[in-house]
């Protein structure tokens, strides 16, 4: 764990900076108002680590590569709480409950963590090829990311406009499956659903791809220096 967290040390600094920001613009809020409005976005913002954390679990792990099980039941759980990640992007629409007055701060406070929360999505999904990347062929992990990201599509609209929960898979799995099912069958009629799905998703992949991109140049550029 000692040489993880060492290994980690500038992402886990820039991440506390990034933190105590989004919770100095809350608490401000919070202090110069005496409006609770935003406090849901530390949950959120918890909720969108989780993934991140999974991912940081399997990578510190030397040998989970080599049980399978483990491997792929960690794999399950991630990927069944990644659409928190980019889940808090929906947070603006809490901007119609905003005053006037607060409208631009709200907006870069949800922002800020909209953000930060993406960063973990984004993070982990990175870390996760890395570890696939040794066992399957890289055309088949870009096309898994791709599908993982429009998956997170259609999870963001469960949660955001069915008000499902990523624990709802055990604590409500027939009512859950009941829903999907009915897309599924009926995807003329519940054309919005798709939409939504397929415009998020491929939202998401742009910027997945676009980050991968940027970071992958920036470590070549390091390299070189």
């Amino acid at each position: 764990m000692k040489n993880f967290i060492l290994k980690k040390y500038t992402t886990l600094k820039y991440l506390l900076a990034t933190l105590l920001l989004c919770f100095f613009l809350l608490v401000f809020r919070i202090k110069t108002t005496h409006d609770y409005f935003g406090l849901f976005l530390v949950w959120n913002l918890f909720l969108a680590f989780i993934p991140l954390g999974i991912a940081w679990y399997a990578e510190a792990q030397e040998r989970l590569e080599k049980q399978k099980l483990q491997l792929f039941t960690a794999l399950a759980v991630w990927l069944l709480f990644l659409p928190n990640a980019p889940y808090v992007i929906t947070d603006l629409i809490h901007l119609s409950y905003s005053p006037e007055d607060w409208l631009w701060y709200d907006l870069v406070t949800i922002s800020v963590f909209a953000l930060l929360s993406l960063y973990f999505g984004f993070e982990s999904i990175r870390v996760w090829r890395k570890l696939l990347a040794t066992q399957i062929a890289a055309k088949w992990v870009n096309l898994a990311t791709v599908a993982v990201l429009i998956l997170c599509g259609f999870g963001i609209y469960l949660g955001r406009f069915i008000r499902f929960n990523s624990w709802d898979v055990v604590t409500n799995p027939l009512e859950l499956l009941y829903t999907i099912a009915q897309y599924l069958i009926n995807p003329i009629q519940n054309h919005r659903v798709w939409i939504f799905t397929l415009s998020f998703g491929l939202l998401l992949n742009a910027g997945y791809f676009s980050f991968q991109f940027w970071l992958t140049k920036k470590q070549n550029h390091d390299s070189t220096c």
